[in-house]
């Protein structure tokens, strides 16, 4: 007898379970609470407003119904909220008592600002009026969660067009691709919500990371934004490294337009595993707009808040962590092939320590981690130092200490020499490091910094090779040695300028704009250098009778070699030349600590 009875019970639609309404503690999410089980497709079911602007104290009707022949419905809880924020807004009035009931969301007693259901009853429409607080509180938008069945319902995914007012700014920009700007903000950081912003202080959508996190009852709402080509992902790490890792990853397919949050687990460096369950995820919401992918999802805060559907893949693998600990915060992002993630790029973030998941906190960030800074500061060495010293001695220091030699060569082929293998080397170990911190992936879509330095790398490594093998000066075909090398080698140079630009900016490295300026100031410091020598050249070859060659060609090459210009025969101003370089030495190398400390205390 008890069997039948328990298995009558078991058979009960759980669309049923809340007969009485949305609860309280479905405020923030407005997700029922029988279970996860929301639907992906659209809404068969509409929200219109009566005015689509208002003013303090004004009513509005609100009309939930069905659309074309689709299904009734049981069970529904309606808002009024700020557009880009959770909070409920106005008031409820005007109910049928026998379906509809006020909601007391917030902190605020008697605020009746959500309505629910109160029945069993099956329902086609439903309308309410709302009443608008005294005060404007910006554009609304109207949300409600409409539920049929126990395994049918939409978390907040009806909504209303907006209902504007007069006094705020401009409505959020229509998307260009990827639905409607579901409007994730920074308003509330530090006070109703924690939150981790990069750059620090940024509001969306100009950060390149944002992540924020409210708790309400056994819930967590977060919210993921940043500048991306195909995704954003949250990750909750036990330790600073990627690895082992509860992720959450917010996922713009620009083949189908749709933006949708998935629920991953990683171990070790491996791509992350999708649990097909979205196991404790609910009320995702997701829009791409202008270069932006933004994404808003509840997550219960422990295995035993998420129900008895939560026993899946990722708990059972351990990486579902309880957020009533503490964790590191991770985020990357990158390209996708359509819901796939394909490589994300080195720009990678952390928190600066553990966070606490259910407090307001605004958390910063870690700051650059090691490999990164000596990444940088090894390819500042090179490329402003040690290659910038190489070409000027071999451009203007040739007949420079005629009588001297250095390691049983002419001084300025030493110091040139030994300049120009230290820069080879120097790009090498630089870019073992990122590559390491990278995981030894690589791919073109990884950003412009990356394309470039790699290209610099090649280059750096194919101009020694071409000294290697260098025909003699008198042989007739040096002259296709000379430009090659002296093209090569310049390529290299720009870009490598370029690359330090664009690195700087980067959320890995992050430098203040003081960094660009005093980049900027080395950049106008070298190219004065290189004028001023320039034009001491010419002087000379006026009252000399020859400038300081270039070797471009075979005879400029057998000449300097039959004439080595010893002693005073050429007077060209050495001292001056001297005084030159070594003024260009020390604001050099003033301008390459300043970087270099920008660097280390990041």
């Amino acid at each position: 007898m008890w069997g039948v009875i328990l298995s009558l019970l078991a058979l009960t639609p759980v669309g049923l379970a809340y007969p009485s309404g949305a609860p309280a503690q479905a405020c923030l999410d407005m997700t029922p609470q029988h279970g996860p089980s929301e639907q992906s497709s659209t809404p068969p079911y509409e929200l219109v407003v009566s005015n689509t602007t208002y003013a303090g104290g004004d009513e509005i009707q609100v009309t939930l119904s069905r659309t074309g022949n689709s299904a009734t419905f049981r069970g529904f809880f309606i808002q009024a909220r700020t557009v880009g924020s959770t909070d409920a807004q106005g008031r409820f009035t005007s109910l049928d008592s026998g379906t509809t009931k006020t909601v007391n969301c917030g902190s605020e007693a008697n605020s009746e600002n959500g309505v629910t259901h109160t029945g069993r009853t099956d329902k086609s429409s439903v309308t309410v009026t709302w009443t608008a607080p005294a005060n404007r509180v910006g554009h609304i938008q109207f949300r409600a969660t409409v539920v049929e069945t126990e395994q049918v319902f939409w978390v907040s995914g009806v909504r209303s067009d907006y209902v504007q007012d007069p006094t705020a700014g401009p409505l959020p920009t229509p998307a260009t691709s990827g639905g409607q700007d579901i409007g994730v903000s920074s308003s509330g950081c530090g006070s109703t919500k924690g939150c981790y912003q990069s750059p620090t202080a940024c509001a969306p959508p100009a950060c390149d990371y944002f992540s924020s996190w409210q708790t309400s009852g056994n819930n967590v709402l977060f919210e993921v934004s940043g500048r991306s080509p195909g995704y954003v992902a949250v990750g909750i790490s036990e330790d600073e490294t990627m690895g082992s890792d509860d992720i959450y990853e917010c996922v713009y397919n620009s083949d189908s337009g749709r933006t949708t949050v998935f629920s991953s687990w990683s171990t070790g460096r491996s791509r992350p595993e999708r649990d097909t369950t979205q196991g404790g995820i609910s009320a995702i919401d997701g829009s791409y707009v202008d270069g932006v992918v933004s994404c808003k999802f509840t997550r219960s805060i422990n295995d035993a808040a998420a129900g008895r559907k939560k026993r899946q893949a990722k708990v059972n693998n351990g990486k579902f962590y309880n957020l009533n600990n503490d964790f590191f915060l991770l985020m990357s992002k990158g390209s996708t092939a359509g819901d796939a993630l394909t490589y994300h790029t080195a720009n990678r973030v952390l928190s600066s320590s553990k966070v606490d998941f259910q407090s307001t906190t605004q958390v910063t960030g870690a700051g650059s981690p090691d490999i990164v800074k000596a990444h940088g500061s090894l390819m500042m060495i090179a490329w402003i130092c040690t290659a910038s010293v190489g070409v000027l001695m071999a451009r203007f220091f040739k007949h420079i200490w005629p009588d001297s030699q250095l390691c049983k060569e002419k001084v300025w082929f030493a110091i040139h020499r030994a300049m120009m293998i230290s820069t080879v080397l120097l790009t090498i170990i630089a870019f073992i490091l990122i590559m390491t911190y990278n995981n030894w992936l690589w791919a073109f879509h990884a950003g412009a910094h990356a394309i470039v330095g790699i290209i610099v790398v090649i280059l750096a490594l194919i101009n020694p090779l071409m000294a290697l093998a260098r025909p003699h000066p008198d042989q007739p075909k040096r002259f296709i040695f000379n430009w090659a090398h002296w093209a090569v080698g310049t390529a290299a140079r720009i870009l490598g300028v370029v690359a330090i630009f664009l690195g700087m900016d980067l959320a890995a490295l992050d430098l203040p704009p003081a960094a660009t300026f005093i980049m900027v100031g080395w950049v106008i410091w070298h190219a004065l250098t290189e004028v001023i020598l320039e034009v001491h050249n010419c002087s000379t070859s006026s009252k000399s009778g020859r400038a300081e060659e270039m070797e471009m060609d075979n005879a400029a090459a057998a000449d300097t070699k039959s004439k080595p210009l010893r002693g005073g025969s050429y007077t060209g101003g050495h001292g001056l030349r001297k005084g030159i370089l070594g003024l260009y030495v020390v604001g050099m190398l003033g301008f390459l600590i300043a970087l270099l400390v920008y660097v280390g205390l990041n």
